[in-house]
């Protein structure tokens, strides 16, 4: 340990025993102290002992600045990236403080989709079974022409193109249904339940300065007031939009699609709907869409959906005249399968645009982005996933991947070029997996529903037996996740 690390320790103190000799923990000397001139005990794991690092005040701030919070690892975004993060990290005893500028969790409509890798990620962080008991299982998607005339005044689901059922390969079963909103809330009591994580709301990532081998970030809460954070790593787990990102000057490169989006979560009865194969994928060359429920269908009763339709790229109304009743019917009339005149209840309406954008580096320093920080795929800054699930789950995946990278560094000593380890997969992951999968997923609805069967990867849906469709899932475990701790063992 270097002097300038050594004159921050007053004592490293094994828990229940007086004291014990400075060990070297490469990467993890986070200077701590409470900002009124005295040391803070700051707990953590290092080689299987529960150890105790006692501070010495730091002299790194500007006059005036009070580090009022310290833990080893600051988390921006408590949205499910940020919140597995934080859970993975607190159960391997590690110390983080999650800051949010909202003041609440997000009880905003997204993603609500989860399968292949980002099960196994959800089952490697002990929830796996509790999102499964509040969700329900789904077994595949499938593409559909528009809905048709029954010839008695109702409309029915189009006909089948192809059906994907999703392979159990890992037997954790198949995919699974459970709105974002509810697994924020489900993670956010695991995590407190840790013990190790502090939550700060209302406040919003204003400043990053690296100071050596620790990181000073600055907040601001709602009335305008700056509060500092002293931490060895910072995660940005902000989202699209992301502070962290912007703060790092780091660029987000890549496209928007021209089409904008109405997602609408409506109330209405499950008829013609397939009750295994639950997401339908509309194929039309203007008005395509998906249709998937956001509660468990039960058959004869109305259920919870959301419906993501395209707008025509003609229609140049405002966002706001899209949104409202009068639009919102017609596309309804589009897309829902069910007796006329339709028996619905609309609960909500937003409208998006939808992009494929990666940052050049996951990595500036001691601090890493992940999830919609890092790329964004058929997705928006209002998170709204319409197209595969895989902006939502590929998030997840990211999680366990920084998770591990962080907890490598920490409590196990690895050195620091493993967060360019983490950001070279990742990004690689998604630009020749996420990206051009999702990308062309969405081209496959914006089809004419008639020549659709043209495309190989339907053919090979339609036709591909059952060995042939596990091995392609097997890329939805193979390509999709970054096991760090083999890739460390390999090295």
């Amino acid at each position: 340990m270097s002097d300038a690390h050594s004159d921050r320790f007053q004592s490293i103190h094994q828990l229940g025993v007086e004291a014990l000799p400075l060990p070297v923990l490469p990467g993890c000397t986070p200077p701590v102290n409470d900002g009124m001139g005295h040391a803070r005990e700051v707990y953590g794991l290092c080689a299987g002992i529960h150890w105790v690092l006692v501070f010495n005040p730091a002299d790194s701030r500007k006059s005036g600045e009070s580090c009022a919070f310290r833990g080893l690892v600051l988390i921006s975004g408590a949205g499910p990236v940020g919140l597995l993060t934080a859970l993975r990290l607190g159960q391997a005893g590690i110390k983080v403080d999650v800051i949010e500028k909202e003041e609440h969790l997000s009880e905003r409509p997204r993603a609500n989709g989860y399968y292949e890798a980002a099960l196994l990620t959800l089952e490697k962080a002990r929830v796996l079974e509790s999102v499964r008991d509040a969700g329900f299982s789904t077994y595949g998607l499938c593409w559909r022409k528009p809905h048709v005339d029954d010839g008695s005044g109702s409309k029915i689901m189009g006909d089948f193109i192809a059906k994907l059922t999703f392979p159990d390969l890992d037997g954790l079963g198949s995919g699974v249904i459970y709105p974002q909103s509810e697994l924020v809330k489900l993670l956010f009591r695991e995590v407190v339940a840790t013990g190790f994580v502090t939550f700060h709301f209302g406040r919003e990532l204003c400043g990053i300065r690296e100071e050596g081998d620790s990181v000073l970030a600055t907040a601001r809460t709602r009335d305008g007031k700056e509060e500092y954070f002293q931490c060895a790593f910072l995660v940005g787990a902000d989202g699209a939009k992301s502070a962290t990102r912007r703060l790092l000057d780091i660029p987000f490169k890549g496209y928007t699609w021209p089409e904008r989006i109405v997602a609408i979560d409506v109330l209405m009865e499950n008829k013609d709907i397939d009750l295994r194969v639950h997401t339908s994928l509309i194929v039309d060359p203007i008005n395509y869409g998906v249709l998937s429920p956001l509660d468990k269908p039960q058959a004869g009763k109305k259920t919870l959906y959301r419906c993501s339709i395209a707008v025509d790229l003609l229609d140049t109304r405002f966002d706001d005249e899209l949104a409202a009743e009068a639009s919102v019917m017609p596309l309804l009339e589009k897309t829902i399968p069910s007796p006329r005149p339709l028996d619905i209840e609309v609960k909500k309406v937003s409208l998006f645009k939808m992009h494929q954008l990666c940052a050049s580096t996951f990595r500036r320093g001691r601090c890493v982005l992940t999830g919609d920080a890092a790329h964004l795929n058929n997705l928006t800054y209002q998170y709204i996933q319409p197209f595969g699930a895989m902006g939502l789950c590929t998030g997840i995946i990211d999680a366990d991947a920084v998770s591990d990278t962080l907890e490598l560094t920490i409590n196990d000593g690895k050195h620091l070029s493993l967060l360019d380890i983490y950001s070279d997969k990742r990004r690689r992951v998604f630009q020749t997996f996420v990206d051009p999968v999702s990308a062309q997923n969405k081209l496959r609805c914006a089809n004419d529903p008639e020549t659709a069967a043209e495309d190989w990867f339907i053919r090979a849906v339609m036709n591909s037996s059952e060995a042939e469709m596990a091995k392609f899932g097997s890329a939805f475990f193979d390509a999709w996740g970054t096991d760090m701790r083999t890739l460390v063992e390999s090295s």
